[in-house]
């Protein structure tokens, strides 16, 4: 942990470090960093008491911006390109300040189109890296397989149904597209944290939307038969489903069955904490918890949050304990 070090922000606008300019006015930056198929978001809140905000400095949608964040003399959390979605101006007794919030995919992306398409039996690598390519994004990790399906949604969404179906998280990570399956969660970059360490805790083990047996159904038009295919984890408290899905085998519904399990039990127990500023702490991270009980474990970080303000640099973690599936 980095104690009794002072809090640094380096802020990049339009290919320009601006952090000289910002610094008199800067109240706060903040940083949310999700697995899940979500673009992270950068919110920057400044005092706009000249008026420098509703005139010649006005930000534009589609800005970019690069933030680094963290500890004068230590590491430094880089959190990649940004481009501006929103500016806000608001003003009271308590004076005028400029709101401008970014996000790690341009809007334009973000609000296409809904797009209707129908992929039979196509390599998952070719639909990702199409659709990747519409978003001005890379994809990499596991795009192993074929897949087939109707797309009916946006990019990003379509992306992240995809990657749920086949057992796999698509995160966000700058202009990347990262897939990877859910059992690598708690397997990586285990970093240790103790009860000393945070500031407070809220923990929750709730049963509801736990899945225990899944069975994935098919009738082959062809050859005039059943295909079916269950998977059961034995997690106390879960519930059955029953889903159809196009299929070639019972090998595959099985997995298929899994994959869905798989997704659905991701989340577990769930832990939400509070604690000094600590740039490793990103969404996918794995922590090891020390002094928790029975609680102690292995858990992997869904959601991370880095705030840098006038009180220091804080960083709040959502960590997620997978129900086992086997």
């Amino acid at each position: 942990m980095e104690k009794g070090l002072k809090p640094k922000t380096v802020i990049t606008y339009e290919g320009k470090d601006v952090s000289g300019d910002f610094a008199p006015i800067l109240h706060g930056v903040t940083f949310k960093d999700f697995l899940d198929g979500r673009a992270g978001e950068i919110e920057i809140n400044l005092s706009n008491r000249e008026g420098f905000f509703g005139a010649d400095w006005y930000p534009d949608i589609d800005d970019e911006m690069h933030i680094l964040m963290g500890y004068e003399g230590g590491d430094m959390l880089d959190t990649g390109i940004f481009w501006v979605d929103e500016i806000g101006l608001s003003g009271g007794n308590s004076g005028d300040t400029c709101n401008i919030r970014a996000l790690s995919l341009r809007s334009s992306g973000l609000n296409s189109a809904i797009q209707k398409k129908n992929h039979a039996g196509r390599p998952v690598a070719d639909i990702v890296n199409e659709v990747a390519e519409t978003l001005k994004c890379r994809a990499r990790g596991d795009l192993s397989g074929t897949w087939s399906g109707m797309q009916n949604e946006t990019g990003l969404r379509f992306l992240n149904r995809l990657a749920c179906e086949l057992g796999r998280i698509c995160k966000v990570e700058g202009t990347d597209l990262i897939f990877y399956p859910i059992e690598q969660l708690g397997q990586i970059g285990q970093l240790e944290i103790k009860r000393g360490d945070v500031f407070n805790y809220d923990l929750k083990d709730v049963a509801t939307g736990r899945i225990s047996k899944c069975t994935v159904k098919w009738w082959d038009q062809k050859k005039k038969k059943h295909i079916s295919g269950s998977y059961n984890t034995g997690i106390k408290g879960g519930g059955e489903v029953v889903r159809w899905e196009e299929v070639k085998d019972n090998a595959e519904a099985q997995k298929k069955a899994k994959d869905f399990i798989t997704d659905r039990n991701k989340k577990g127990i769930e832990f939400s904490i509070s604690m000094i500023g600590d740039v490793r702490l990103r969404a996918g991270v794995s922590v090891r918890m020390v002094g928790f009980g029975r609680f102690d474990g292995i858990y992997y970080i869904s959601e991370a949050t880095h705030i840098v303000n006038s009180s220091g640099y804080t960083t709040n973690v959502t960590l997620q304990k997978p129900q086992k599936n086997d």
